[in-house]
C-alpha cells in the first residue's frame, strides 16, 4: 500500500472552540509558495529577503545612474516597485492595509510612467525622483515585513494546536489512519442510525480526544525515537549503549501501550460496523416483509392460469384436426407419386426390351457383313464395307442347297 493512501489527516484540540479550529489548522499547515515558502513566513526570516531586495535594487540602481542617467535609474526603479506590489496582491499572508497601499502605489507608478516615457518632463529632472521612487519601494517592503502574518517555529507551532502528518514517524501513519477510519464509522452510523441508538455524540467526543492524544505521544515518540538514535549512534562505548537502554525499553512500552489503545478503538468501530449491518438487515427483512403483500396480489390475480380453458382447448382440437388433415393430404401425395414413378419405369423397360429384340433379329437375319442400322463406316457415310463371311456360314448354305 502507498504512502499516500494511508496518510492520516490533520488532528486539531478537540479543546478548541469550534470557530478556532479551522484557523488553528489552517496556521498549522505549512506555508505554500504562495506564501512565501516554508522558511519564508517567520519574521526574521521576512526582514532577510526584504534587505535583500532592497539592497539589490539600490545597487542596481546606483550604478544605473553612475553609467546611463536618470531615466535607467527610473526604469529599474518603477519596473522593481511594480513587481513587488504585484507580488504582494497575490500573497494571502499580507496585510489588507498593506495590500491595498501596494496596489495605489503601483497604479500610480503606471499611471506617471508615460510622463517621462514620452518625454514629457524636462529632459534633466531632478536627480531625486529615481530615488523617490526607491524610497517608495523601501517603505512597501518595510511595511510588508512588519504587518504580515508570521509564524513562530515550525515545530512548536504545528504542535500546540494541531498535529499534522509531518510529525508523525511514516511507520506511525496507519496507527492514527486507523483511529481516524473508526472516527468516520461512527459519524456514519450516527446518520444512519441516529444520535440515541450508539450515543454518538458521545462516542465522537471522546474518539477525537483519543485521536488527539495518540496523535500527540506519535508525535512526541517521533522526537524522543530521533534523540535516542542520535545518541546510541554517538556512544563511545558498550557502557553508554548499556545506560541507553532504558530508554529504548521506554520507547517500546509506549509504541506497545498506543498500539494496544489503537487495538481497542479499532474493536469498538468493528461492533459499530455490526450494528450498522444488523440494522441495514432489519431495514432489508421488513422491505421485504412490507413488499410480500404486493407479490401475494400478483399471485391471486395470475389464479385463472391453474384452470383449464375451454377456448385454449377448442383451438387445441382444431389445431390437431389440421395435423391430422395436412398428414393425409401428404400420404396421398406420396402415394401418387409413387405410382407415377413406378408405371414410367415400367414403360421404359418396355421401350428398352422391344429395341433390343429388334436388333437382336436384324442381327440374326443379316448376312455376314451387313451393317446394322445406324452403323456409320469408316468414312463416315453409314455404307460400311462388307465384312467377310465366316466359313461356317458358307458350309450351312451349301447344305441348304
Amino acid at each position: 500500500m502507498s504512502e499516500d493512501v494511508i496518510r492520516p489527516r490533520p488532528v486539531v484540540d478537540p479543546a478548541l472552540p469550534e470557530q478556532r479550529r479551522g484557523e488553528a489548522l489552517r496556521e498549522g499547515d505549512p506555508p505554500g509558495p504562495e506564501d512565501g515558502g516554508g522558511e519564508g513566513a517567520t519574521r526574521l526570516v521576512r526582514l532577510r529577503e526584504g534587505g535583500v531586495q532592497v539592497l539589490g535594487v539600490g545597487f542596481t540602481m546606483v550604478l544605473a545612474l553612475l553609467t546611463a542617467g536618470w531615466y535607467l535609474a527610473m526604469v529599474i526603479a518603477s519596473i522593481s516597485l511594480v513587481a513587488y506590489v504585484a507580488a504582494l496582491a497575490c500573497r494571502r499572508d499580507a496585510h489588507p492595509v498593506t495590500r491595498a497601499a501596494g496596489a495605489a502605489a503601483g497604479a500610480g507608478t503606471v499611471a506617471t510612467a508615460p510622463a517621462w516615457l514620452m518625454d514629457v518632463v524636462p529632459q534633466d529632472p531632478s536627480m531625486g525622483m529615481p530615488w523617490a521612487l526607491f524610497g517608495l519601494l523601501v517603505a512597501m517592503v518595510t511595511a510588508d515585513t512588519l504587518t504580515s502574518r508570521a509564524y513562530g517555529p515550525a515545530g512548536r507551532r504545528r504542535r500546540e494546536h494541531v498535529v499534522l502528518p509531518e510529525d508523525l514517524s511514516e511507520a506511525d501513519h496507519a496507527l492514527l489512519v486507523r483511529v481516524q477510519d473508526t472516527i468516520g464509522l461512527v459519524c456514519e452510523a450516527r446518520e444512519e442510525l441516529g444520535g440515541e441508538a450508539l450515543d454518538g455524540d458521545r462516542a465522537l467526543a471522546v474518539l477525537r480526544e483519543q485521536e488527539w492524544r495518540i496523535a500527540s505521544l506519535l508525535a512526541r515518540q517521533r522526537e524522543l525515537r530521533r534523540a535516542h538514535l542520535r545518541r546510541w549512534q554517538r556512544a563511545v562505548s558498550p557502557r553508554v549503549r548499556e545506560a541507553l537502554k532504558p530508554q529504548r525499553e521506554y520507547l517500546h512500552a509506549v509504541e506497545e501501550a498506543v498500539r494496544a489503545r489503537v487495538d481497542q478503538i479499532t474493536e469498538y468501530g468493528r461492533l459499530v460496523q455490526e450494528a450498522v449491518t444488523a440494522h441495514r438487515e432489519w431495514e432489508q427483512c421488513q422491505e421485504a416483509l412490507d413488499s410480500t403483500a404486493e407479490y401475494a396480489d400478483h399471485v391471486a390475480a395470475a389464479a385463472f392460469l391453474g384452470v383449464s380453458s375451454a377456448e385454449v382447448g377448442e383451438l387445441a382440437a382444431t389445431a390437431a384436426l389440421a395435423r391430422r388433415v395436412r398428414d393425409e393430404s401428404v400420404e396421398r401425395a406420396f402415394r401418387g407419386g409413387r405410382r407415377l414413378a413406378a408405371s414410367t419405369g415400367a414403360d421404359g423397360r418396355a421401350r428398352d426390351g422391344g429395341r433390343n429384340a429388334s436388333t437382336g433379329a436384324w442381327e440374326a437375319a443379316a448376312p455376314w457383313g451387313a451393317e446394322a442400322p445406324g452403323h456409320a463406316g469408316p468414312d463416315g457415310t453409314g455404307r460400311g464395307s462388307p465384312a467377310p463371311r465366316p466359313p461356317t456360314a458358307d458350309r450351312a448354305s451349301a447344305r441348304m442347297r
